[in-house]
């Protein structure tokens, strides 16, 4: 696909570089073609919707909130209601192909940067990752999500982890 994308490309540019064209009339190579393909495959949240997010996210900081590991980088409020929940709930949501409300509502996610403030090490990733995969598993027998969203999300969530330690 990117290879029909840049021949195309390609040919706009000499149409538009040649004078007598003008941009006027497609380029010969581009007579006869085809657009180039859109994007068939439906994303994550266009498969599966928002529920299982929510289960997961509940799920997650309800074992979150039991693990004397590392509950204190935790808000204290971390019920289904709270900011915390909802803040993870409507990025998930988001990241997976849904609504843009986090975006909307906090800004750019710098997951990082707003992370930074705790001291997140290899034993707090692992912490953090085992509650969140267990926590997917729970809400992909649920709502019996498809094998390729759980693999996708649960792939997320492993490189998401490890992106966020910032200590030894």
């Amino acid at each position: 696909m990117r290879a029909i994308f840049l021949s195309l490309m390609a040919s706009m540019l000499w149409a538009c570089e040649t004078a007598s064209s003008r941009c006027a009339s497609p380029p010969p190579a581009m007579m006869n073609q085809s657009p180039p393909p859109t994007n068939a495959t439906p994303s994550v949240y266009e498969q599966i919707g928002a529920a299982p997010f929510a289960t997961l996210v509940e799920l997650h900081y309800q074992r979150i909130d039991k693990d004397t590991r590392i509950r204190a980088m935790f808000p204290e409020d971390l019920s289904p209601a709270s900011e915390a929940v909802r803040n993870l709930r409507e990025f998930f949501i988001q990241y997976f192909g849904g609504p843009q409300e986090y975006s909307a509502r906090k800004g750019h996610p710098r997951l990082r940067a707003r992370h930074m403030g705790f001291k997140i090490d290899q034993a707090a990733r692992e912490a953090w990752l085992e509650h969140a995969l267990a926590s997917l598993e729970d809400s992909a027998l649920k709502h019996n999500i498809p094998a390729a969203c759980k693999a996708e999300i649960g792939e997320y969530l492993f490189r998401v982890s490890q992106f966020m330690i910032n200590t030894d």
